[in-house]
């Protein structure tokens, strides 16, 4: 049996008694009671609420670049570690095929793969070469 109905079987009993300032006490107890339980599970699902942030904070993994990613996670996500350091949310980055990446809640950018990106400033550059030749060839 719970709190709350132990105190209406109690509140029952002493109706039968018509002591009305002893009634008027037991309601004001099981109000304070229920209060109290209120606060009780308010507090337990903030309580797991930290568990859960501690943990995810345990399993993170820091890189030089701002991104981070979880240990042991079946994937390697990239999320952004300004959103995670500011606001503890794991907002996952979009990575793009240069080797680039940014955030698309905060605008946080960077490089997840160095050998991709040299590739693409390198496919960029010639590109641009190739372009300022014909260019010039179309000039005269």
């Amino acid at each position: 049996m719970g709190l709350y109905e132990r105190i209406k079987d109690v509140a029952k009993q002493i109706q039968k008694t018509g002591n009305t300032e002893l009634y008027g006490q037991l309601i004001e107890l099981g109000a304070e009671a229920l209060d109290m339980q209120n606060e009780i599970v308010s507090l337990s699902a903030e309580n797991t609420e930290l568990k859960k942030m501690k943990d995810i904070e345990n399993r993170i993994e820091r890189h030089t670049e701002p991104y981070i990613t979880l240990k042991d996670a079946p994937s390697q996500i990239l999320y952004c570690s300004h959103c995670w350091d500011y606001e503890e949310k794991l907002i996952q980055v979009k990575c793009y095929d240069s080797g680039s990446f940014k955030c698309t809640h905060c605008e946080n950018n960077g490089t997840y793969d160095t050998v991709k990106y040299e590739e693409y400033l390198q496919r960029e550059r010639a590109a641009f070469r190739n372009l300022s030749e014909s260019n010039r060839r179309n000039r005269w």
